[in-house]
C-alpha cells in the first residue's frame, strides 16, 4: 500500500487514536505534546495529545494529562497486537507559545517520567515550532513521524486537505 492510499485518523484534543499499516494518525500542535508508542515491527502506533502533564478529570479525554495517558497508550498499543517489550515512546510538540508558563516543556518532561516508569524506551522529542502550532503526522508502516509547522496558518477543510496531501495522506 502506497503512502497516499492510507486513512488518516485525526485526534482531537486530550484524545488517543490507535493506527496499523494502511492509516496515519494526525492532530494539530501548539505547547501540547503528541506522545506516540509504536511497535515498529509490527506497525502498530498509538497517539495520545497530552494537553496538561498530570492531573484527574472526567470528560477531558483519555489522553488529556500525560500521567493517565502513558499508561493508556501502553495498554491500547498491546491490544491491538503490540509486544510490550517492543514499545518505544516519541513526542513532537510542545512548542512555547507566547508567554505565560512553559507547559509544553513540563507535559514533555512529565511523558518521559511515565515512559520509564513504564519500562518502555525512550525515542527523541521532536520540538514544535516556538510561534504557533504544528501539525503531526504518525505512519506506523514506516514508523516515520513528521511535524509540519503551520507558522500562524488557519486550517479550514481546503487547506487541511492540502497538508494531508502533502505528506502523503489523502
Amino acid at each position: 500500500m502506497k503512502a497516499a492510499d492510507a486513512h488518516v485518523i485525526q485526534v482531537p484534543i486530550g484524545g488517543i487514536g490507535v493506527a496499523k499499516a494502511g492509516q496515519v494518525l494526525s492532530t494539530l500542535l501548539g505547547s501540547c505534546v503528541g506522545m506516540i508508542v509504536q511497535d515498529l515491527r509490527r506497525q502498530i502506533a498509538v497517539l495520545a495529545h497530552v494537553v496538561r502533564p498530570d492531573g484527574t478529570g472526567a470528560g477531558m479525554g483519555p489522553g488529556y494529562f500525560a500521567n493517565l495517558a502513558a499508561p493508556r497508550a501502553k495498554d491500547l498499543a498491546i491490544q491491538s497486537g503490540a509486544d510490550a517489550r517492543e514499545l518505544m515512546v516519541r513526542m513532537a510538540g510542545g512548542g512555547r507559545m507566547s508567554g505565560g508558563v512553559d507547559i509544553g516543556a513540563r507535559n514533555a518532561e512529565a511523558i518521559k517520567n511515565a515512559t520509564y516508569e513504564l519500562g518502555m524506551v525512550f525515542g527523541g522529542h521532536l520540538e514544535g515550532p516556538a510561534d504557533g502550532g504544528c501539525v503531526l503526522f504518525v505512519d506506523p508502516a514506516t514508523g516515520r513521524v513528521q511535524v509540519k509547522r503551520l507558522a500562524n496558518a488557519c486550517l479550514d477543510d481546503a487547506s487541511w486537505s492540502e497538508v494531508v496531501r502533502s505528506v502523503g495522506g489523502r
